[in-house]
């Protein structure tokens, strides 16, 4: 479920209308999927359309760098000293074909719970999502229920203006690209929820359960499979951030796909 706690991270991040600085946030997340719980540290940089996500998985570390500017994505593997670039309309280019925007349910409805992150006030609303997707070639439904919560009408929001306006392009594609060779539709509602809620805040906090819905037998199989994601950010910057983090190390191989 890595593939899916990426796309939720990065998603709910973008929200506003001018841009004035960068904008960094810290925090931990937690990921419970076949039986197997992870917990770890999460980092998150934005400057203008670039958009840096850092995460330990199974132990091993990883930088994934989104640039809307040069419409690319860049999965960076620390222990194997190998970047992989991949251009977003590739991406995009078989779950167009598989995609409309009618195909994503979405419910939201605030629950009148409230927090503080710093300066930001956090609403809490219940998250039901619903989008096509495929498992082993079988066709189901992808499922997102639980609760997020998101900080509306802060200052920092005009931080993330530019990567907003970046992303209504029509090549925008904001996930994992392993994601979507595996189930484009997937890939693709994941891009369709920023959509719809990107004009609602910035996130503080998401917590939902997911699963695949089917009357086939890889439906039944991931529902006995189903996991949980987690993910609470405690700390938020709007310090300048130096143009090297998002760069790809030197010294790493680069491989285009």
């Amino acid at each position: 479920m890595k593939q899916t706690l990426s796309a939720l991270i990065c998603l709910f991040l973008l929200s506003a209308p001018s841009a004035h600085a960068d904008l960094s946030l810290s925090g931990r997340s937690t990921v419970l999927a076949m039986g197997m719980q992870g917990v770890g540290q999460e980092g998150l940089w934005l400057r203008k359309t670039k958009l840096r996500r850092d995460l330990i998985d199974r132990g091993k570390a990883y930088t994934h760098l989104y640039d809307l500017a040069t419409r690319e994505i860049t999965i960076v593997d620390h222990s194997q000293r190998l970047a992989s670039i991949f251009a977003m309309s590739a991406l995009n280019q078989d779950a167009d074909a598989r995609f409309a925007s009618k195909d994503l349910k979405l419910d939201l409805n605030p629950t009148g719970r409230r927090h503080q992150l710093q300066g930001w006030n956090c609403q809490e609303f219940k998250l039901l999502a619903a989008m096509p997707a495929e498992v082993a070639g079988e066709k189901v439904s992808f499922e997102l229920e639980g609760t997020i919560w998101l900080a509306k009408n802060s200052p920092e929001q005009t931080e993330t203006a530019a990567f907003v306006k970046a992303a209504q392009e029509p090549d925008f594609f904001m996930g994992i690209p392993v994601l979507a060779k595996k189930s484009p539709s997937q890939a693709k509602g994941m891009s369709e929820v920023v959509r719809r809620l990107a004009p609602l805040g910035l996130l503080c906090a998401v917590d939902v359960d997911t699963r695949y819905q089917g009357s086939g037998r890889m439906a039944e199989l991931s529902r006995k499979m189903a996991s949980h994601i987690a993910v609470t950010y405690e700390r938020y910057t709007t310090d300048l951030v130096k143009d090297e983090v998002f760069e790809i190390p030197r010294g790493y191989r680069v491989v285009r796909q």
